[in-house]
């Protein structure tokens, strides 16, 4: 599996795809039978920007699509794919008359809501990961026959029913995001089983990509080789947890008596520079807009709830700092048709703006390297040889560029922008 340090919202086997780049070429490896480096598709692509200074390595690739979809994030107001976020801060919505003291409900008797940074906002919570089997093995086989073994199956037993909360990993990295497969082929639950699917070279094994150069040069990893791939990889479920904390309320210590004695509430004395906390959970009040409503609570395992509590402090918080889940699911998501949330509209969009934006020219076949030249191009620019590129009001005041590549993209998300009115929050 191509992967990266950086985590990206659309995985990049799947840029690969949309890119028109030989996917094993991608992973750095060929055959000699099956996926050779012949004509014009004649080099891999490396993981490192040092090993190959003419192309684009994979590790810069992530990157540039990191900043893209953040960029995207930005002018969506929500990610283009869900992710968490963790410890948002936001000051607790206080009084309009700045000498008064808030009673922790709206004009409507409801307890007061904050609007969080993001929209579409899919749960509270947090990232949570369950080890279901450190050790599941890998089958591959050959189904069309041709004598390449280009399928790997991976079972484990379970007893969850929701296949999208599964997921593997390679060994070793106890479930971090940046070490997922994907994107499987299939996920399917049957008979108190998981079983993925994925093409083999997304199970070529990453140690392979680490390897330094010697005097004989770099070398692509031989795809026909078995012992290049990984015998087995780590199942976990990952989820939502809905039951940590997400929301956290913090007060500043109140002077009570001169400017030189401090006290709490309660009369104890309290520590300098240090501010007073107190867990609770939070709850949605509009999806789209992200308007949650924090409130201090306790989770209870025996009720499988939480039960809520009055403050800590004998006032209003000063602030309040927000997990939760946010961001887009795509209607084929939704549908239960695939387990990838990212929609093809959005994979289509980051893919044309990263391109748009890379340094460096694409290692690929010559159908990539005529793309990658038409994504770059500056429309606004007049070229030397005469004639002119017409840009609309709309396209030149765009906020990603004025590439194609990123034109492209702000045509195609510009659509998905929601005029919706500017609303206080009380």
């Amino acid at each position: 599996m191509a992967r990266a340090d950086t985590y990206t919202l659309l995985s990049l086997d799947r840029f690969s795809r949309l890119a028109g780049i030989t996917p094993p070429h991608f992973n750095q490896a060929t055959g000699t039978t099956v996926f050779p480096l012949i004509g014009e598709c004649g080099d891999v692509w490396w993981q490192f920007p040092w090993v190959n200074a003419d192309a684009v390595s994979r590790d810069e690739l992530a990157s540039t699509m990191a900043d893209v979809e953040h960029d995207i994030a930005m002018a969506l107001g929500y990610w283009p794919a869900p992710i968490w976020i963790y410890g948002e801060p936001h000051p607790y919505p206080r009084p309009y008359r700045p000498d008064a003291y808030g009673t922790s409900l709206n004009s409507r008797w409801q307890h007061k809501s904050i609007q969080a940074k993001n929209g579409k906002i899919v749960s509270p919570g947090v990232r949570a990961i369950e080890e279901i089997d450190p050790r599941a093995a890998v089958v591959y086989s050959d189904p069309d026959g041709d004598g390449y073994s280009e399928r790997a199956t991976v079972t484990a037993a379970t007893t969850y029913t929701n296949a999208c909360e599964l997921k593997c990993y390679f060994n070793g990295h106890n479930g971090e995001q940046t070490w997922e497969i994907r994107p499987p082929r299939s996920v399917t639950i049957t008979g108190g089983n998981v079983i993925f699917t994925f093409d083999a070279w997304l199970l070529l094994d990453p140690d392979l990509w680490d390897v330094y150069p010697t005097s004989d040069d770099m070398h692509a990893i031989d795809l026909e080789a078995i012992a290049n791939y990984v015998t087995d990889v780590d199942v976990y479920r990952e989820y939502t947890d809905t039951t940590a904390t997400s929301a956290v309320f913090y007060w500043e210590n109140d002077p009570t008596s001169g400017f030189t004695v401090y006290s709490c509430c309660g009369g104890s004395g309290c520590v300098a520079c240090t501010l007073q906390t107190q867990n609770g959970c939070i709850h949605i009040r509009d999806v789209d807009l992200g308007l949650v409503v924090p409130l201090p609570a306790t989770y209870s395992t025996d009720d499988a709830a939480w039960a809520s509590a009055g403050w800590g402090e004998c006032r209003e918080p000063d602030q309040v700092a927000i997990s939760y889940y946010s961001g887009n699911l795509s209607r084929e998501y939704m549908r239960g048709l695939t387990c990838d949330p990212l929609s093809n509209e959005m994979a289509q969009a980051i893919t044309w703006m990263t391109i748009a934006r890379l340094e460096r020219p694409l290692c690929a076949c010559n159908n990539s390297h005529v793309m990658a030249m038409d994504l770059k191009r500056d429309l606004a620019f007049t070229p030397a040889d005469g004639g002119n590129y017409v840009l609309s009001d709309d396209d030149l005041s765009n906020p990603f560029g004025t590439r194609k590549g990123e034109i492209m993209a702000w045509r195609k998300i510009s659509k998905l922008i929601e005029r919706t009115p500017s609303v206080a929050n009380i």
